[in-house]
């Protein structure tokens, strides 16, 4: 499948959008667990590396844009 410079632009922007939201999801439920007093760090690492891929594709997509 050939994608040309403009679909991999569009295609890395929606994903790292995608990724983004899911990190800030997940981020908001360890929010949660954490006021409860349950176990939050495995929920927090994975808001947290979610939220910086969807950051560094959405950067890498307008560069390659």
């Amino acid at each position: 499948m050939n994608f040309s410079k403009k679909n991999k632009w569009f295609v890395l922007s929606i994903l790292g959008i995608l990724i983004f939201s899911s990190g800030l999801c997940i981020f908001g439920e360890a929010l949660t667990l954490k006021n409860r007093g349950e176990a939050w760090f495995l929920f927090g690492t994975i808001a947290l590396i979610l939220i910086n891929a969807g950051i560094c594709l959405m950067i890498g997509a307008n560069i390659k844009k």
